[in-house]
């Protein structure tokens, strides 16, 4: 196999080599590669370039005596095999999808570890969820361990993974009542409350919430993040309009806008489509009028052919460092490491925020 400049390279390469394909430091190689770059300020292009240079190198982190450990009795040796198991079916289709950059991170990661993949898929029962259980088997028993994402969970089912021991990660925050399980999640709860200290500094003072009927602790956390920053300041906290969401017409719209709000925030693309709707059939333009922001980055961008002001979630970062804590999980079991992460997020308030008219801006 040769490199991007023609030269042979073998399957042993090393830290440098990655280096020097990938013009940057060693330290920075060890530091992307071992789950660190976000806390050291890695950017998500050199994060990138570092693990395309790995990738093409064939690198395989080297085995350290903690790495084999016992799993039931077993010893576990590498090439680890882990497991995919969606709770709904998200498997993109197109490098656009939302999930998409979770599972290239889930795979690039597991590249640099020498790990293999499998994914598990199942029939959804009644509510549409696949279950890990059928009976007393679990389905995930052929991989070391397992990377779980959806929406949506089945928490029995974690909860019971957890009491057996089954090594796994979930990608997304989630708590189960009566059990600790291990997470990668974004931290919406600080980006939220960055995004609303731009806004107030920018000169918003009253502020409209647009979020789903579904209450998982990602939309929790984003919820908290925004009404405790406005407690912050002092400003009133709006009623949040997902508590009844038939009531989600173009006069709630005109009762935000009569109220003085002058920006929606918005948790999902769904309910963004809703509000542009609603904004299309008042006739108001969007930021002149009405400045909004999204609670998660459209990687799509099927929402009126633009860039919307978001908070960006660190999908690929995720993905791989899912796959760090899990192998850590399998091969160091009592280790003294975070099991629960939260990564930092990313925003920007480019293409649908403004500053308020000034008729609109109410003193503090």
């Amino acid at each position: 196999m040769t490199n991007s400049e023609g030269t042979e390279v073998t399957r042993r390469s090393r830290q440098a080599d990655v280096a020097r394909e990938a013009g940057v430091s060693q330290s920075t190689v060890s530091m992307v590669l071992g789950g660190a770059a976000e806390h050291a300020r890695i950017s998500p292009e050199t994060q990138r370039r570092v693990v395309e240079a790995a990738r093409r190198l064939n690198y395989v982190a080297p085995l350290q005596p903690r790495s084999l450990g016992w799993l039931q009795g077993r010893p576990v040796a590498a090439p680890l095999l882990l497991g995919v198991h969606t709770f709904e079916p998200i498997f993109p289709t197109s490098a656009r999808d939302y999930y998409f950059e979770f599972l290239r991170g889930i795979e690039e990661q597991s590249g640099v570890e020498g790990c293999n993949l499998v994914l598990f898929t199942a029939a959804p029962d009644e509510d549409g969820v696949r279950r890990i259980y059928h009976g007393s088997t679990n389905s995930l028993r052929q991989a070391t361990g397992s990377l779980l994402l959806g929406y949506h969970p089945h928490r029995d089912d974690l909860a019971r993974l957890a009491q057996d021991g089954y090594p796994f990660v979930y990608i997304g925050h989630r708590e189960v009542p009566g059990t600790e399980i291990s997470y990668v999640g974004g931290d919406y709860r600080s980006g939220t409350g960055r995004i609303v200290d731009e806004l107030v500094a920018m000169g918003h003072r009253t502020f409209a919430y647009l979020g789903d009927p579904a209450r998982d602790e990602p939309q929790v956390d984003r919820w908290d993040g925004f009404s405790s920053a406005l407690g912050r300041f002092g400003l009133p906290v709006p009623e949040p309009a997902y508590d009844r969401p038939d009531e989600l017409t173009a006069q709630w719209l005109d009762g935000v806008v009569d109220a003085g709000a002058t920006v929606v925030v918005v948790e999902s693309v769904g309910l963004l489509r809703v509000l542009t709707a609603m904004a299309g059939l008042r006739g108001l333009s969007i930021p002149d009028d009405l400045s909004v922001v999204l609670l998660v980055d459209d990687p799509g961008g099927e929402i009126g052919g633009r860039s919307w002001a978001s908070l960006q979630v660190p999908r690929n970062a995720m993905g791989r460092r899912a796959v760090r804590l899990l192998t850590s999980l399998i091969t160091d079991p009592g280790g003294d490491y975070e099991r629960q992460i939260l990564l930092p997020c990313a925003q920007t308030l480019e293409g649908t925020v403004a500053p308020p008219r000034p008729a609109s801006v109410v003193s503090q």
